[in-house]
């Protein structure tokens, strides 16, 4: 990894989301690239009261994102870069990652429930948008050794080293090992000869980790995955949003509450180039 995105807005789930970025920026020898996107407050009252400045909420926001710049320096080694931009985070976190070419985006969540308000409007927003990796953590979560991945796969596309780079750099740094899992709602299915392929794609493309596979049967692939990853106490959880695939179909319909799952660990989102 060479640079990885933090966007921040000084809550407390940004702060779980930088400590592990850093963490994962010491172990990888990236930089820390902070980011906070601001809008300009509109006034919607008719009673009279005074405006801060555009220049105010700069300057007091400039001050925050160097605090924390320079408490992540002393704490972890790590080089920092800190940017302010005005306009909507979303848009702005999705923009400059392509600009930057960052090799991932580490951004916090918060709250439970369905998607939208377990991770927040603008992670989401980040999450459906992003063209480069996004990594979701939890607001509570405090970083722990990656020792078991799971990642979940339906075997409907194509995958390549490109696809899978930051789960293999994880994967790699931490010695860790990564159960590949495929939930079947009909007990006893077979693979397809498509999915047989991916499958196969899979094996390849993550060699370098010695993947193990495992098909689940469940009625529900949310709670399939959240069953497994539970019992095998994961500490990362990768997809791949890809058009038309379950991952795709459980963030665009975020009113299904049966395909949302609640899920206490980091999530690594792997974009898919073609969809």
């Amino acid at each position: 990894m060479q640079t990885i995105l933090v966007p921040i807005d000084f809550s407390d789930a940004s702060r779980a989301a930088s400590l592990y970025a850093a963490t994962l920026a010491k172990a990888t020898g990236a930089k820390l690239l902070l980011f906070h996107s601001y809008m300009i407050p509109t006034p919607v009252s008719e009673v009279p009261y005074v405006m801060v400045s555009v220049d105010e909420i700069q300057e007091e926001n400039e001050k925050f994102i160097r605090r924390e710049a320079e408490t992540l320096q002393a704490n972890f080694d790590v080089e920092v870069e800190t940017l302010i931009q005005i306009g909507m985070p979303s848009d702005e976190i999705t923009i400059l990652a392509e600009e930057k070419q960052a090799s991932l985006t580490v951004i916090g969540m918060r709250g439970a429930g369905s998607i939208d308000k377990l991770i927040g409007s603008t992670t989401a927003t980040v999450v459906r948008k992003s063209k480069t990796p996004v990594l979701v953590v939890p607001h509570d979560f405090v970083f722990r050794p990656v020792s078991e991945i799971v990642y979940a796969s339906d075997f409907s596309y194509a995958s390549t080293k490109a696809l899978f780079a930051p789960l293999v750099d994880i994967g790699t740094k931490y010695n860790a090992r990564v159960s590949v899992i495929h939930v079947h709602k009909s007990p006893g299915a077979t693979l397809s000869d498509a999915e047989q392929q991916a499958k196969t794609g899979i094996t390849t493309s993550l060699a370098a980790l010695n993947p193990a596979f495992t098909v689940i049967n469940d009625d529900s692939i949310s709670h399939g995955i959240k069953t497994y990853i539970e019992e095998k106490n994961a500490d990362l959880l990768v997809m791949v949003a890809h058009r038309h695939n379950f991952f795709d179909r459980l963030f665009s319909k975020i009113h299904t509450t049966e395909m949302a799952y609640d899920t206490r660990i980091p999530l690594l989102i792997l974009p898919d180039k073609n969809r």
